[in-house]
């Protein structure tokens, strides 16, 4: 199956260039028309639709991972829009231009001009716009390790998108969104679920999103270890890429597909995979996709002890992770070298680049010891006390055994303090993780809660209208009937006339339209009154359900149809099937039912 999705690459990465050579010729061209022609001739050479052209040839460069060179273009691109002051295209060119700023790893630059997009569209009150340029921002954060602003930036352009009753593309903000909880697998997962519930409605989502989302299921069920669903996931990602003319998720799909090989022993068959990566993203700008794919193929090559080429890789790795500030890559690259040296036997190179990993993950996360450094410091340290021992052979045996117990003890006592703080330093992020989780957890629970009881007040004034109009209704008609019978009631056209009045003094009509009202805003109340109280009858259950809406007597003898005496009669009898004294307030324990 992997070699014939390699064959399907090479042969589309040979139409896609075809086809990005002829649509940029038919660019050119078009270009070439729009300034030749009669009725722009005398138009200004840099017009609006000339730098509309250009940043299409951007994109196209954008989509080849030739970023520096879609730079330049849409430098000029920008400087046409604020020429003509062309609102939309500036937008267009300025977030494209941030685009190429963080995939070349300049996250200062793309941040300062993620702000200036987002003061721009702030002033127009383009409220769509400022929700896109919160999630790249949400981007920018994670890159800088600022995982707090991330979640707030996406949480505010997904309020943004409901508050405008906006969900065009909401499917990609989910998927962003759950991004930032790759530490928690449970709570990405239902992110990324949401985003796929939303992606299936066509203008809640894009092509690029629905590659995103089957990106993160493919991860997701990888790190359950269902690699077979996962590789699933993994075949739809790169199908829907091929159909988009989209290669950055072609090479994703391998690269994934490459790792999970990876990670269940499959050295031999992953190498192949992620080795055509290397070699195309070896020629582009890209730093982070090329380094991502040189540390996945040096790893495999470790495995299958072909040391001395993962050394090369890893060396060219290590010097464009360095030089585009990507330090998290350069600490991978860092552990590579140390365990390649360490399986061709170089202790000291080994040792060298393992002091360096650790002491670069520590400027970035803490201290840290793991087993591996106390392995290689063990053997190390003991080069170390053979040469002094060698050295100090003429000295007296005592010196010789003092020495040694002082080296002992000290690096006893500087593995103990580099532990005690590797804990308090985990502890301490744990904590501060758990800390913003929680807050983010009584966000979300507050907005529910909030839309929660919306609907219910609403439903309760429903309730409250259905009940009046009910009430007024049935009042009316008993007055008219009484106001009828004294005149002749013999004579058929007013017996006709009060017949009509009874039909519609309909209890179980009312009654109907009531329940249905009364059972949105108390769910539960029949079924709990029945369950505690099986011997009410049918008008004592509306009875109850009068009450416990705080109808007075005048009320419920017009929801009945019946004199006021009688409703007192019936709260008597239902006083004593409750089982409740006088002293007890009926519409307070019916309250509480």
């Amino acid at each position: 199956m992997l070699s014939i999705l390699e064959k399907q690459q090479v042969n589309y990465w040979g139409i896609y260039r075809f086809r990005f050579l002829m649509n940029a010729a038919a660019i050119l061209l078009a270009m070439i028309a729009v300034l030749s022609s009669p009725t722009t001739a005398k138009a200004q050479p840099d017009s609006i639709a000339v730098g509309q052209e250009m940043r299409k040839i951007a994109i196209d460069s954008i989509h080849e991972s030739k970023y520096y060179g879609a730079e330049k273009i849409l430098l000029k691109v920008l400087g046409i829009a604020r020429q003509h002051d062309d609102y939309k295209l500036m937008k267009s060119a300025l977030n494209n231009l941030a685009e190429c700023y963080s995939s070349t790893g300049r996250t200062d630059l793309a941040m300062e001009t993620y702000h200036h997009l987002l003061q721009k569209v702030t002033e127009k009150s383009d409220t769509n716009a400022m929700a896109v340029v919160l999630v790249n921002l949400g981007d920018e954060y994670t890159k800088r390790g600022q995982y707090q602003q991330a979640i707030e930036a996406e949480l505010e352009a997904i309020r943004l998108r409901e508050l405008l009753k906006n969900y065009n593309e909401l499917a990609y903000f989910y998927q962003k969104l759950g991004e930032l909880f790759t530490a928690d697998l449970e709570k990405w997962e239902f992110y990324v679920n949401k985003a796929l519930e939303l992606s299936r409605t066509p203008e809640y989502s894009n092509w690029y999103t629905d590659i995103a989302i089957y990106n993160d299921l493919g991860f997701l069920w990888s790190k359950k270890g269902n690699y077979a669903k996962a590789d699933a996931f993994y075949d739809t990602m790169y199908r829907l890429s091929v159909e988009a003319d989209y290669p950055k998720g072609i090479n994703i799909a391998a690269s994934e597909r490459a790792l999970m090989l990876y990670q269940q022993g499959r050295y031999a068959e992953a190498v192949p995979l992620v080795r055509r990566n290397y070699e195309i993203y070896k020629t582009e700008e890209s730093d982070y996709s090329f380094v991502y794919a040189s540390n996945l193929l040096a790893a495999n090559l470790i495995k299958i002890r072909e040391t001395s080429e993962a050394i090369e890789i890893l060396k060219e790795s290590l010097s464009r992770s360095r030089k585009a500030i990507l330090m998290p890559e350069a600490v991978r690259a860092l552990q590579l070298l140390a365990e390649a040296y360490e399986k061709s036997g170089q202790w000291q190179s080994a040792f060298h680049y393992q002091a360096s990993w650790f002491a670069l993950k520590d400027s970035l996360d803490g201290v840290e010891i793991h087993n591996t450094m106390n392995a290689l410091q063990t053997r190390f340290e003991t080069g170390k006390k053979q040469q002094l021992i060698d050295r100090l052979n003429e000295q007296a045996l005592i010196e010789k055994s003092r020495n040694q117990m002082l080296l002992g003890l000290l690096a006893l006592a500087l593995v103990a303090v580099f532990l005690l703080i590797f804990i308090l330093r985990l502890r301490n992020r744990t904590i501060k993780q758990n800390l913003v989780l929680h807050e983010q957890e009584q966000k979300i629970l507050k907005l529910e809660n909030e839309k929660l009881s919306d609907h219910l007040d609403y439903k309760t004034r429903e309730l409250t209208t259905a009940t009046l109009h009910l009430i007024n209704k049935n009042e009316v008609l008993n007055e008219l009937r009484e106001q009828l019978i004294p005149q002749n009631s013999q004579q058929p056209d007013w017996q006709q006339v009060v017949k009509k009045i009874d039909q519609n003094i309909n209890l179980d009509g009312d009654w109907n339209n009531f329940s249905k009202h009364f059972i949105e805003v108390h769910p539960q109340f029949f079924a709990s009154l029945k369950n505690k109280f099986p011997g009410l009858t049918p008008n004592e259950v509306r009875l109850c359900a009068y009450l416990r809406i705080n109808l007075n007597t005048k009320e419920i003898s017009n929801m009945l149809n019946v004199t006021t005496a009688a409703v007192d009669k019936s709260r008597n009898r239902l006083r004593k099937k409750l089982e409740i004294g006088p002293e007890v307030n009926l519409s307070d324990f019916l309250g509480s039912l």
